[in-house]
């Protein structure tokens, strides 16, 4: 049984420490989209994000796979760390 409550925030703090960048969409020429996935220390995913890169974003992509990883990053604030 569940009974109706109001509105209520429940705050959740997690820690990512690694991510991944996969392409969900290619308009070539145009523009991508890439989803991104963060991961906390025992490889749980903690958060999805989506990333579009502009049209001039796509341009220097350049198939420079260390582009992407490096302008996700630092869109969404992460420091890559080796």
């Amino acid at each position: 049984m569940s009974s109706n409550i109001q509105p209520f925030v429940i705050t959740t703090t997690n820690t990512a420490v690694s991510f991944s960048v996969t392409c969900q969409q290619l308009n070539l020429f145009t523009n991508a989209e890439f989803r991104v996935d963060s991961f906390d220390v025992d490889g749980n995913i903690v958060n999805r994000q989506f990333v579009t890169l502009t049209n001039e974003q796509y341009l220097s992509w350049n198939n420079n796979d260390e582009y992407i990883v490096t302008l996700v990053a630092n869109q969404l604030g992460y420091i890559i760390v080796s």
